[in-house]
């Protein structure tokens, strides 16, 4: 993420380099939280507590700025 974020600054990030890291982190995000989600049992669930909120905020990040899906389809078209 650091080395995207010195080609974005400098203006050479491309865009299967962006969507390769898009992908995996919100995929690696996701992950995470799930596995931190298994120590609260119920209380994951409501939404008083941060790692509720975590959850659905990782849930929605395969989403946000392009689905995970079309991230995997601009990284094929480069192989």
């Amino acid at each position: 993420m650091d080395d995207c974020i010195a080609k974005h600054l400098r203006g050479e990030l491309d865009v299967s380099t962006a969507a390769m890291a898009k992908s995996w982190l919100s995929e690696q995000q996701c992950a995470v939280v799930d596995r931190c989600l298994q120590l609260f049992g119920g209380y994951g669930y409501m939404l008083e507590y941060p790692i509720a909120r975590m959850f659905t905020d990782s849930r929605v990040q395969k989403i946000y700025g392009g689905a995970n899906e079309v991230m995997k389809e601009l990284v094929s078209r480069t192989l």
